[in-house]
This record gives C-alpha cells, sequence and structure tokens, in this order.
C-alpha cells in the first residue's frame, strides 16, 4: 500500500502561485492622457501651446480656480477645469497667463517657467495695474525669476484678470536656475530650488526679498561646503501633508561639470541614469527631518505627492516621479523606505518621458481625489503633455474565480506529480 506524503513544493509551483497571487493583489495602474501638445497622444484636448509641461498647481476643494500647468516652452501658465463629477477637462475665459523671464534694460524677455504654487494666505501683496490684491499664484523660471499674479473680484462676480505675472525677483545675472517653489507652511516665505553653479534652497519673505536663516535646508547629500560637480543638487521642493504634518520634500538631481569653467556646475543640467537621485525631508525651519531610502529607484526625481485614500494598494504612500527615465515610486512613510515602481495592468512600470509634475486633484472643481494628475514633457522637452493616473478596477469575482482555479489546478498538478514518485 502506498501512503502519500506531500513533499516541498518544486520551485516551478511556488513561482506560479506566487505569480498568480500577485496578479491577483497588485494594483494595476491606468494613465490617461488628458491634453497633448499634438494629437498623436490621444487626449481630449490638443493644446499647441502646451510645451515641456512642468509645474502644476491648484486651489484647494471650495475655492473654485483652475489646473495652473506650466508651459516651459512657451513661457506661459496655461488653464483647465474639471475632469471631476462626471464633466470632461475644458477651458474656460482664463486660458493662458504669461510668465515674465529676466528683465533687460526696460525689456522683460519671455519666461521659462518650471515651478508654480498657489497662495491661500493674504501676504505676498502685488499690484498688477489697477489691482492690489494679495498674489494668487506664484512661478518661478530656469532662468532664476520669480512672478507672481492675482485677480479681482468685481461686485457682479466678474473678475479682473490679468493677461501677465508680475516680476518680483531677478537673479539671472547670478546665474540662478529656479527648478522648484513651494510655499512655507506658514504661508509667510516662499522657498525656491536654485538649481545652478550655486546650488541650494533659496527663501524669500512675502516681500520678495531674500531671508538667510543660518544651516537651514543643509543639502545632506553634499560632500562639501560649497557646491561642486558631480555633487547631488536640489532639484525641487514642495511643501506637502503627511504623517509627520505639513514639512518640505526636496527631491535632489546629480550635477555636472561645465566645460567652459573647470570646477563649476554647468547650470540647469542634471545627470540622469538608474540610482541617480535623492530625497530629503525638512520641517518648517529647515531643519532635516530624514533622509529617505531610494533603494536604487531614483532617477532624477522631480515630481512628489501624497496619495489619498482610493489609491490602490499606494495609497497613503508617498509617490515620487521621475524625470530621467519617466518612472514613478511609491515609499512607504512609515519606513521611509522605497517600496516599487506604479504598474500598468502588464506589471511593467508606468513610464511618461519627461515628467515633471505631480498633483492630486481636489475632488471637487478640479480633477478626481483619487487621480493623480502629471505635467510632462516628451520628445526632448518639445512637446507637452498633461493626464492622470488612476488605480485600476478591483478584479471582478470571475476574475477571482479564475485566479483560485490557477491555484487549484497548480496543486492538483502538483499532487498528481508528488504520487507518481512515490510509486
Amino acid at each position: 500500500m502506498n501512503i502519500f506524503k506531500p513533499n516541498k513544493a518544486p520551485a516551478w509551483l511556488l513561482s506560479g502561485m506566487l505569480a498568480v497571487a500577485g496578479a491577483a493583489h497588485a494594483t494595476a495602474y491606468v494613465q490617461t492622457n488628458l491634453v497633448a501638445s499634438n494629437d498623436t497622444y490621444g487626449a481630449g484636448i490638443v493644446d499647441p501651446s502646451l510645451i515641456n509641461a512642468w509645474g502644476i498647481a491648484i486651489r484647494p476643494a471650495g475655492f473654485g480656480g483652475h489646473f495652473w500647468v506650466e508651459s516651459n516652452g512657451a513661457g506661459t501658465s496655461n488653464q483647465f477645469v474639471g475632469d471631476v463629477g462626471g464633466r470632461r477637462l475644458y477651458t474656460d475665459d482664463l486660458r493662458l497667463v504669461t510668465v515674465p523671464g529676466p528683465s533687460t534694460g526696460q525689456v522683460v524677455t519671455q519666461g521659462t517657467p518650471t515651478g508654480v504654487v498657489f497662495n491661500p494666505g493674504a501676504q505676498f501683496t502685488i499690484t498688477q495695474g489697477s489691482i492690489t490684491e494679495p498674489a494668487k499664484f506664484l512661478f518661478v523660471t530656469d532662468s532664476g525669476t520669480i512672478s507672481a499674479w492675482t485677480e479681482h473680484k468685481n461686485p457682479d462676480g466678474s473678475f479682473d484678470r490679468p493677461a501677465f505675472a508680475k516680476l518680483m525677483v531677478d537673479r539671472s545675472s547670478a546665474g540662478s536656475h529656479y527648478f522648484g517653489l513651494a510655499m512655507a507652511p506658514n504661508n509667510d516665505r516662499i522657498h525656491v530650488a536654485d538649481f545652478g553653479p550655486n546650488a541650494g534652497i533659496q527663501s524669500f519673505n512675502s516681500s520678495f526679498a531674500e531671508v538667510s536663516t543660518p544651516g537651514a535646508f543643509a543639502n545632506p547629500f553634499s560632500t562639501s561646503t560649497t557646491p561642486k560637480p558631480g555633487d547631488y543638487a536640489p532639484f525641487n521642493i514642495q511643501t506637502l501633508t503627511g504623517p509627520d504634518g505639513n514639512s518640505l520634500f526636496v527631491p535632489y538631481a546629480k550635477t555636472q561639470a561645465d566645460p567652459a569653467r573647470p570646477g563649476h556646475i554647468l547650470g540647469g543640467e542634471e545627470v540622469a541614469g538608474a540610482g541617480l537621485g535623492r530625497l530629503a525631508q525638512f520641517d518648517a525651519s529647515g531643519a532635516l527631518i530624514h533622509t529617505w531610502d531610494d533603494r536604487g529607484l531614483l532617477n532624477a526625481p522631480w515630481g512628489v505627492a501624497f496619495a489619498p485614500d482610493g489609491f490602490g494598494d499606494y495609497s497613503g504612500n508617498l509617490l515620487v516621479g521621475n524625470f530621467g527615465d519617466g518612472t514613478i515610486v511609491a515609499f512607504d512613510p512609515a519606513t521611509h523606505t522605497a517600496i516599487d515602481y506604479v504598474r500598468d495592468a502588464q506589471g511593467h512600470p508606468i513610464s511618461i518621458e519627461g515628467l515633471w509634475g505631480l498633483q492630486f486633484g481636489n475632488g471637487a472643481s478640479l480633477g478626481m481625489a483619487d487621480a493623480m494628475y502629471f505635467a510632462a514633457g516628451p520628445r526632448d522637452e518639445t512637446e507637452g503633455l498633461f493626464g492622470r493616473i488612476q488605480a485600476g478596477p478591483i478584479p471582478e469575482p470571475e476574475t477571482w474565480a479564475l485566479y483560485i482555479a490557477g491555484l487549484v489546478l497548480l496543486g492538483s498538478i502538483a499532487r498528481r506529480r508528488s504520487q507518481r514518485s512515490s510509486v
């Protein structure tokens, strides 16, 4: 009489079970293109003025407004509304605001906007024509300028809205390359990421005067007291609300040497490559809270956002977008460690060429709260793309039945093989 004795599961069975189980539990994420600079991307809106879409900013729910998407190649901030509550994304009477660049005498040049931020407070007052109001949005450019824009609501409910932002700071002569912008948690300062030869974080008060706090935002990845080629430098800065409350996140990219100036950083030019990125978290005073372990997954990172509930397996995680290869990395906020890439239904990392900004919708008038909106500059930053990424649908019961049937089949095959080997 032969008595069946279960053997150790063979490798092929274990790998098959893991594959089936993984397919059952891993969230598949879906990319949808909403606006593009041409019709090759299948987007619902074709906007030829959206070139190298970069930063994204919105107002909180209940404050109306628009998606402000920076068009680096056209020198504008492009506005969109909707994609929530059954309404498609659309444009209204506020479509473009021109962002200025450096001033040359009496002439203000076209800007190359990168970062943008909404100002929810009553500070940063500016005057534009007959309007004197707190700035609603602030912008930085990769040529080292800061500008601001505001609006005035009339008694009849209409708005006076300038077509141009106002130049407030010009550091182009110092070689600054402002790649990112954040509002301080208490709304009384702005912080900018300078990816120029004097790389670092600069801070400005509500009068647009630079302020300095010794030791604030010290680069935890620097190899010297002064920036040098090959070091990591701030590529962006954003204020986010996470498990630690409001804090500032700084993605770092690797710098390269200026061939014309030995020993100096080539401003505005990062080095892309697997593992060439870092991430640090600071408090409101600029004191370091954490450096995050990317496990070699960062590659010239720029966009950062915390995922809300409803974003599948990565709900509550920190998401970091890589400009270098277009992937998005999920981090565990409890361990400050990278988990994996955001992947599609085939298990491949989603990759969006020229990926820059990440921003979740507000769930009211500007995008779905569980959708992550992105901005990108494909084709070597010569084209523009704005879209969203959502968690795919949970498998239907029939799909789960197929998963279970697969496991049962694998187990049955293994049992028969084991029985034959015991005869």
